[in-house]
């Protein structure tokens, strides 16, 4: 009688999305594959249509890792959400292909969760290669934050307001924060199993990370930043995407259609009335310094254009209430 060993339990299952940047996605699965860390994984990569032969590489190199491919670009939130249904792991990390592991991340990362039953989500400190942080303990946004920091007026310039990133904050020690970016974002498979769904299919890309955070802290977890560096260098999909757009307006258009979306499905229309309005106010306000400062930069028509992207996207979206992408 023959007998099988049975197969270990899964610690951690690593969902990877990208769309034709072959190199990253190969360098961003070496570094998983050289963590130095005793945990049970699996690495799910979900194809977004790449045509730079990625999934050939992926098949080649890494045959091991779980492919899931699309022939169209799904966006960032529903690719991830294809892979979801997949995971084996007690935890998930989403992981962006330009977001390289350190060699003790994913280590530090489970043995910080484990004693700590009430986290429902860890980030971790984001550095591009020069070592240079970025924003990773983050704030809920709000249309009145949203308009202070483009203004540039909360620059430690409001005592007690740190608008959607404090970077005066000590960076060196654990923080309790309202979400961590979602090009590492280390949750239990167990809270998205209890959600009504993981990532918000309505966005294409953008806000994804901040309302999974959100609709999990209203279950009662809590979610803290660990000061663990992963190199991240940031907007590698989201520069694809431009690349094949007229003069790069598709970024835009996708950021402003799921902060829309995010305001009114997470609270209401109001929220979505209260952000266009302070877009329009911000516009006023840079031109008023255009003109009476006599700046060049930048130029009427993209601030103006700007606000004509937002009412467009408004009236499609009716208010944020469905998508358009």
């Amino acid at each position: 009688m023959s007998s099988t060993t049975p197969t270990p339990p899964l610690d951690l299952s690593i969902i990877v999305v990208a769309c034709s940047i072959k190199e990253l996605v190969e360098e961003c699965i070496i570094a998983v594959k050289r963590s130095q860390d005793r945990l049970h994984k699996e690495i799910i990569y979900v194809d977004n249509g790449s045509t730079d032969g990625t999934v050939e590489m992926i098949k080649e190199k890494f045959p091991d890792t779980v492919l899931i491919e699309s022939p169209t670009n799904l966006g960032f939130t529903r690719a991830n959400n294809l892979a979801y249904p997949k995971t084996r792991g007690k935890y998930i990390l989403l992981l962006n292909a330009d977001a390289f592991v350190g060699t003790d991340s994913l280590q530090q990362s489970y043995d910080f969760m484990e004693p700590h039953p009430e986290c429902g989500v860890l980030g971790c400190r984001l550095i591009v290669r020069d070592g240079t942080m970025q924003p990773s303990a983050r704030y809920f946004p709000t249309p009145w934050k949203f308009f202070l920091t483009q203004t540039g007026l909360v620059n430690n310039r409001i005592p007690g307001f740190h608008g959607i990133d404090d970077m005066t904050q000590d960076h060196t020690r654990i923080i309790e924060c309202d979400w961590v970016p979602g090009c590492y974002l280390f949750t239990r498979k167990q809270i998205i199993d209890s959600l009504d769904f993981f990532l918000r299919d309505d966005f294409f890309m953008y806000f994804d990370d901040s309302d999974v955070c959100l609709r999990i802290k209203r279950q009662g977890w809590k979610v803290y930043y660990y000061p663990n560096d992963v190199i991240h260098l940031g907007g590698a999909n989201s520069a694809k995407l431009t690349e094949v757009t007229e003069k790069g307006q598709m970024t835009e258009k996708y950021n402003l259609e799921s902060e829309f979306i995010y305001f009114r499905k997470n609270y209401n229309w109001l929220y979505v009335l209260a952000d266009f309005l302070l877009i329009i106010l911000l516009a006023t306000v840079r031109t008023l310094k255009k003109i009476l400062l006599f700046r060049k930069d930048p130029p009427l028509k993209k601030i103006w254009g700007r606000v004509s992207l937002a009412y467009h996207i408004l009236v499609n979206t009716r208010f944020g209430k469905q998508a358009i992408h």
